[in-house]
């Protein structure tokens, strides 16, 4: 199960990933906070996010409806970590990933998704084996904030999405109206592919059976 904040965030950090566990038989479900609201024709962003999910393979998803650009502390600590409970509750994932808590670049919506997660994984009554942190730095990011970020991300698996990294480019190109945010993101792809030939994980927790899980994985490698 993933557990995101606005649509597009199935497919930037993650959507070969996404591809490759569908492709290996695993069941996905995508959990979106908001519909994406603030951006340009809401409406349409909700209609690129299934395009991308049908992309990817996903046909299990769910739009939570919050206001996007508003996730804040008391739904952090109130309705949106119960929201979550009750996914995890439902659905009965195994694992759980979603941002890591800097929330890739300090989005706070992405924040609160992520400290939402992992607090719902710890409230919920079933319990998940493992959590994944999604890492994910946008091309050019530490230049502009060098006092922010660490010189490396603490990544402890990796994902060679190489073998679906076109499939995952399409579903990017499906969220038309976020072209101009992606651009630097799609021109650095042309000229350095394999920039992109790598997805990184940061695992948060992991039970006995999540760890072995891990270590039995085709998909996730250890770094």
């Amino acid at each position: 199960m993933y557990l995101l904040a606005h649509p597009d965030d199935e497919v930037v950090a993650s959507g070969g990933t996404i591809r490759k566990l569908v492709n290996n038989g695993d069941q996905v479900r995508v959990v979106l906070a908001t519909k994406g609201q603030a951006g340009k024709g809401a409406n349409k962003r909700i209609e690129e996010f299934k395009k991308s999910c049908e992309i990817l393979g996903v046909s299990d998803y769910k739009l939570l409806g919050y206001q996007d650009g508003e996730i804040n502390n008391k739904l952090v600590w109130g309705r949106l970590e119960q929201d979550f409970i009750d996914e995890i509750n439902s659905y009965k994932p195994e694992a759980v990933v979603t941002f890591d808590h800097s929330g890739w670049y300090f989005h706070l919506d992405h924040v609160g998704v992520s400290l939402a997660g992992v607090r719902a994984v710890d409230k919920a009554k079933h319990k998940v084996e493992v959590v994944l942190f999604s890492l994910f730095q946008p091309p050019g990011i530490k230049s502009r904030w060098k006092y922010v970020y660490a010189d490396k991300l603490p990544v402890t698996h990796r994902v060679d999405i190489e073998d679906v990294l076109e499939v995952k480019m399409k579903a990017v190109m499906a969220h038309k109206s976020q072209k101009i945010t992606f651009l630097p993101y799609l021109a650095l792809g042309k000229l350095h592919k394999k920039y992109f030939d790598h997805e990184y994980f940061q695992v948060a927790l992991a039970s006995k059976r999540g760890r072995k899980m891990l270590e039995g994985s085709d998909i996730f490698r250890e770094i």
